[in-house]
């Protein structure tokens, strides 16, 4: 007499998350850092927003362009800078 065996449970593997490697967290670390300095050192909030947000949109054109996608990159870095300009 032929046994049935029980369907074994399907396992979904969920994509393993990426980790924050060293570099990453020493570039975030300073970013922050250099922010807190400029606001105790006196300047407005608002200047060190627009400080972060311009060198963050001169970071994506950099790294944009050092990769295989410039002109997705110069896109992103567009949309940014022109819902930046609206707000």
């Amino acid at each position: 007499m032929p046994q049935n065996n029980p369907a074994l449970p399907c396992e979904i593997q969920q994509p393993i998350p990426r980790r924050l490697h060293a570099p990453d967290a020493v570039v975030i670390i300073v970013i922050v850092l250099t922010a807190a300095a400029l606001n105790i050192r006196g300047l407005p909030v608002t200047d060190v927003l627009q400080l972060l947000a311009g060198a963050s949109l001169l970071a994506i054109v950099l790294v944009g362009l050092s990769t295989s996608a410039p002109a997705r990159a110069l896109r992103l870095a567009l949309r940014a800078a022109a819902a930046g300009a609206t707000v």
